[in-house]
């Protein structure tokens, strides 16, 4: 019996080492040792940071603070390395230069994400001592695929069941109201009287869509940044094949005509030739990566900057909710058996994280959390519909603050933009979305951005000190790593 199972062991491995790395791939997968982990955020929520931070974390988890992620605590995880994505034209994601980057006596964040890149860790793990499984090594190899992509991309899928039409009557709605309708300025009426049904002027259409795309490109650097920006890649192209697709605009003018009219109007018009625009912008960019990117994700987490949203006002958090109930519609959720999995992956974990929560004092973070949990309440509610159970959490990848005490009353101190020592006490945070009056509190409120804490050593391969991003890892990978 031993002889016989010593022979199907090397057969086995034989047949292993002739598959393709693809082949390997599904193997794993079939096995649960392999999956893809979708980090997702929105305008500004720290995604390329978190994603540094992870890796950093599960790098050096020897050293780092991971009392909360069992695999750490229990000293189950024996080692991790990177490997890039094999058979991928993906960009390796750049972990060494993001990290040097926070490192040292000016530290600075990471740049952002502005195309595909990914990268793949081998987490070599001990199996729990009351696991039985004969044939087996004590030891194994969990491999967690992280995917980059810039975040204005995500915006796009819901775009995806959207007629060219439908999009120019939602911008058409959102366009009339604040703050969006102070930031088009003079645009606003340039795009509500251009004719859909008249010849298009190229030249014209060409300008509109520069200034249409520098509209877009105040909504999301000015000082309060809006969530909901569409189209995402006239603000980070890519790589695009002709850039014509990106030259159309939203005409706020369709909803006068019936879609009879629309579909018999010239071929020439502003109408058609933006609408084939549009139309090539979904099949060549964005279903793409859908298909070939996005889809492929097994767990997902949500970042959303909780904390920027309410320092700048009602109209900013209703955006930041639609976008999430927006994106969310683009996920396919669901629980199924491996084999499935293997060939059209759902997504059967998810997490919701409030981020940058060293923004605020500690006292504050759960009141983060429970914000959080009314602000995707309708992005929650569509996952739990589909059978999966979502949880919420806030986090601060990188901590870059400490607190203080001024006058009684605690305070958050760090090294401002500027490269000088800062200090501040916040308005109380609520554990709900303010209405009315309660506004007022938050109306003087300028939010302090930070940089990285000064001082973390790159030669020595420093851990990042973080706010409860091990239960960010139990609650995403602990389970796999049984």
């Amino acid at each position: 019996m031993k002889k016989s199972a010593t022979r199907f062991i090397e057969k086995t491995t034989q047949v292993l080492s002739d598959l393709t790395d693809e082949g390997r791939v599904g193997i794993e997968k079939l096995r649960d040792r392999h999956f893809c982990l979708g980090i997702t955020g929105l305008s500004q929520s720290g995604k390329s940071t978190f994603i540094t931070s992870l890796i950093n974390q599960l790098l050096e988890h020897k050293k780092a603070k991971l009392p909360g992620f069992s695999p750490a605590l229990s000293g189950r995880l024996l080692g991790v390395k990177i490997h890039p994505l094999k058979n991928s034209q993906l960009a390796q994601f750049p972990y060494q230069e993001s990290f040097k980057g926070m490192t040292g006596d000016n530290p600075v964040w990471p740049k952002s994400t502005t195309d595909l890149s990914g990268c793949l860790l081998e987490l070599k793990l001990s199996r729990r001592k009351t696991t039985f499984k004969p044939f087996s090594s004590d030891k194994f190899s969990l491999y967690l695929e992280i995917r980059d992509y810039p975040g204005e991309w995500l915006l796009d899928l819901p775009l995806r069941q959207m007629s060219y039409s439908r999009w120019c009557s939602q911008c058409s709605a959102q366009y009339n109201q604040s703050p969006r309708s102070e930031l088009l300025g003079s645009l606003l009426n340039d795009l509500q009287t251009i004719d859909p049904l008249a010849d298009a002027d190229t030249e014209v259409l060409r300008d509109l869509n520069t200034r249409y795309t520098q509209f877009l490109h105040d909504c999301k650097y000015n000082d309060k940044s809006l969530s909901l920006i569409q189209p995402g890649r006239f603000l980070i192209p890519g790589e695009v094949p002709d850039m014509d697709i990106l030259c159309f605009i939203p005409l706020l003018k369709v909803a006068s005509y019936t879609e009879g009219q629309l579909a018999t109007a010239n071929k020439n018009s502003y109408y058609k030739l933006c609408e084939q625009r549009y139309k090539r912008y979904l099949k060549e960019l964005v279903e793409p990566f859908y298909n070939d990117f996005f889809s492929r994700i097994d767990r997902q987490l949500v970042l959303v900057d909780v904390i920027n949203a309410l320092n700048s006002g009602p109209e900013y958090i209703n955006d930041m909710r639609q976008a999430l109930a927006n994106i969310s519609d683009s996920f396919a959720y669901g629980k199924q058996s491996k084999l499935w999995q293997l060939f059209s992956p759902k997504i059967d974990r998810v997490v919701f994280a409030a981020t940058k929560i060293d923004q605020v004092i500690a006292q504050d973070h759960e009141s983060v959390r429970q914000l959080l949990s009314v602000i995707v309440k309708q992005a929650y509610d569509h996952a739990q519909y589909e059978g999966v159970d979502p949880s919420c959490e806030a986090v601060a990848a990188v901590r870059s603050s400490k607190e203080l005490e001024r006058a009684g009353e605690r305070g958050i101190s760090g090294i401002g933009f500027n490269g000088e020592a800062i200090g501040y006490i916040h308005p109380s945070i609520p554990s709900s979305i303010p209405e009315g009056d309660e506004w007022h509190e938050f109306a003087d409120w300028t939010l302090n951005n930070l940089l990285p804490p000064k001082g973390l050593s790159f030669q020595n391969s420093d851990a990042i000190p973080h706010i409860r991003l091990d239960s960010i890892l139990n609650t995403l990978i602990g389970d796999k790593c049984a």
